[in-house]
């Protein structure tokens, strides 16, 4: 008996595509005439709200009257063919840059939200902020202008350093080969976000900061001091010591700054204290009050934060700026107070003394 083998072959073919490449844009100087109505301002959730109008070059649209485009547009893309301007599109190129002026390279299009070009929503970006594509049936981009307003999810941006800028699509009628067409005159934003600012987006150059509300915030419950031995006092001033008088509840005593992050970048601050009951010996001091007003006590306060010992001051003689951190959107830097009293030239005596301290954050100018 001849038995016949019989082998089966299976070949595994792995096809890799690569990923659909963008066409690079060209550069066009006359596309763009103006740019008016410009606002960029941080909402109370942290995200940034951002629109301008763009009003474009006369007759891009306009074949019976775009011969001087036509013929620049074909120069540019080195054609032999005069290519027209659709109608039916229109690009928008996003530009975010960090603190240090350096672009922000992971802002992803799915960090931004409501986009719209005359009432439009993109069609597509692949996934890339420098070419986002509208497309239109209608005349909704048959205008004199565009349009523009985006929102940036909350927390994306550290810094608010915005650009932008417009464009549209040449399309060949025989082939239907495109080609991107973004302007080279951009926009961006003044440091109060209310007023258009030119924005080469070739170049790159970080266009100015957004000036952001820090909101500070500050939170702190009652320092209410122990009771303090009259004798033990009286014997650390007569020693010319000072006396520590701790507090009831430390922690709850704390003296936290809340604030925006954004908002304190690249700057330093100030914390000073002014109190009710005025300074003392040769403004050294605060002064405790007993109720009647004829004693007082002396004392200072040292403010310790547990985390970075440069931030740490003595009120009322510190004149430091301090740098505020920021690790999170929303961040907090806390203290803990810690009194000291002094010897007066009054005399002490038993009582309920008392101030009252009011703070200021002052930036560094």
């Amino acid at each position: 008996m001849k038995v016949k083998n019989k082998y089966l072959f299976i070949g595994l073919i792995l096809s890799i595509v690569a990923p659909t490449a963008m066409a690079e844009p060209y550069f066009y100087n006359n596309y763009v005439k103006s740019y008016s109505n410009c606002s960029i301002k941080v909402l109370d959730d942290n995200s940034v709200d951002i629109s301008f109008r763009v009003n474009l070059a006369d007759n891009l649209f306009n074949l019976q009257k775009a011969g001087k485009h036509l013929r620049q547009w074909q120069e540019l893309i080195k054609s032999e063919r005069i290519i027209p301007l659709s109608r039916n599109n229109a690009l928008l190129s996003l530009y975010f840059y960090n603190t240090d002026g350096s672009p922000v390279l992971n802002t992803q299009f799915g960090d931004i939200r409501d986009l719209k070009i005359n009432g439009v929503s993109p069609e597509k970006s692949n996934n890339t902020l420098k070419q986002i594509i509208f497309h239109s049936g209608s005349a909704a981009f048959n205008q004199p202008y565009y349009s523009v307003s985006f929102n940036v999810a909350a927390n994306v941006l550290k810094s608010i350093r915005v650009g932008a800028t417009v464009g549209g699509i040449l399309i060949a009628s025989s082939t239907k080969q495109e080609y991107f067409l973004l302007s080279s005159k951009g926009v961006s934003f003044n440091s109060l976000g209310n007023q258009c600012e030119s924005f080469d987006p070739q170049l790159g150059i970080a266009p100015p900061t957004l000036s952001v509300d820090p909101k500070f915030r500050l939170t702190s419950e009652t320092w209410q001091l122990k009771t303090v031995d009259l004798d033990h006092l009286l014997d650390s001033i007569a020693n010319g010591q000072s006396f520590h008088a701790p507090l009831v509840n430390p922690i709850v005593s704390r003296f936290c700054l809340h604030y925006r992050s954004m908002g304190v970048s690249g700057y330093r601050y100030m914390i000073k204290a002014s109190n009710l009951n005025g300074l003392a010996g040769n403004n050294q001091y605060f002064q405790l009050k007993e109720k009647e007003g004829h004693h007082t006590i002396h004392y200072k306060v040292r403010m310790k934060n547990a985390d970075n010992t440069e931030a740490n001051f003595e009120l009322p003689k510190d004149q430091k700026f301090i740098r505020l951190d920021k690790n999170s959107d929303m961040e907090q830097m806390c203290w803990s107070p810690r009194m000291r009293l002094y010897p007066t030239d009054t005399s002490t005596n038993i009582g309920h003394y008392s101030d009252t301290l009011n703070f200021t954050i002052t930036p560094e100018a």
